[in-house]
């Protein structure tokens, strides 16, 4: 197996994900990779559960971690975790790279707020019932992740925090390095 890591936060719209990426980034050097940007560019007149759109979405994203992959050694991603195209994505990915998926949790009116407040310019825009719908499907198919974080308004300093303490306590269980600062 590649030496190459992958950490793929995992979680309902809202939770914040995209925020705990950009910590990665900012804080652990680990590059985060904005996938809703490839799923924004091909979405078209589509609906966001439209299969042919998701099965190409995924495809998508496997093809451009694996060629950003070729240009660093560790990046993180987001994803609902929804799907068999999701599914296939991870197990593909997994038999080539190490992977460790973080679970994102938020209370739920939490993540229907934030996805109101946020920077629609680089989200895929949809209805507060769309937003419900998804984040329903993601509680009920309960993926079950490597490691978990339980994100009810916390700061961008307990995030990193808790991300530390993460970090070394897989290094014991999992071998995987503590990324420098």
């Amino acid at each position: 197996m590649n030496q190459k890591e992958i950490f793929l936060l995992i979680g309902q719209k809202g939770s914040g994900k995209s925020f705990i990426g950009s910590i990665f980034d900012k804080h652990f050097g680990i590059r985060f990779v904005r996938v809703e940007d490839w799923a924004k560019k091909i979405k078209q007149e589509r609906a966001v559960d439209n299969e042919a759109y998701l099965k190409q979405v995924f495809q998508e994203i496997e093809k451009g971690i694996r060629d950003c992959l070729n240009q660093t050694d560790k990046l993180v991603f987001e994803s609902t975790g929804l799907t068999e195209h999701f599914d296939r994505m991870l197990l593909s990915l997994r038999k080539d790279f190490r992977v460790t998926t973080i679970g994102i949790n938020a209370d739920s009116n939490l993540c229907l707020d934030r996805v109101k407040s946020r920077d629609q310019t680089i989200h895929i825009n949809i209805s507060d019932d769309q937003v419900n719908m998804i984040n329903e499907k993601v509680r009920s198919r309960n993926f079950q992740p490597d490691l978990s974080i339980f994100n009810q308004n916390k700061s961008e300093f307990e995030i990193v925090k808790e991300l530390e303490s993460i970090f070394r306590m897989d290094t014991k269980q999992n071998e995987i390095v503590k990324p420098n600062r």
